[in-house]
């Protein structure tokens, strides 16, 4: 899902404090626009897939740890909640790779 948001930030261009669109694929900054001076800044596509791997590795070899931490802390809701959490989760990874992946365009 791509995102932007509406925020006064210092524009390097306009040398001053303007108006810029920030924007967002999923929870990735994919570029910054002067909405004064009409200026860009874009992060390339391949770095935001990149950035999305290794965040995504690291949860995957964190995930032990937090799963243990979660039993520990309440064994029941943790039971009670796998079956669905097991079921949803291929749903939930698929969603976040299309916010990714999809909404990354080149020249919006």
């Amino acid at each position: 899902m791509s995102n932007k948001i509406e925020t006064d930030l210092f524009c390097l261009h306009c040398d001053r404090e303007t108006l810029h669109t920030i924007g967002y694929s999923g929870r990735y900054l994919h570029k910054i626009r002067c909405e004064e001076c009409g200026t860009e800044i874009a992060i390339d596509r391949k770095r935001i897939l990149e950035t999305y791997t290794a965040d995504t590795l690291d949860r995957i070899l964190t995930k032990p740890h937090r799963v243990t931490e979660e039993m520990r802390k309440d064994l029941t809701i943790f039971i009670t909640s796998l079956p669905i959490r097991i079921m949803t989760k291929p749903i939930r990874l698929a969603k976040e790779l299309m916010d990714v992946v999809g909404s990354t365009p080149e020249d919006d």
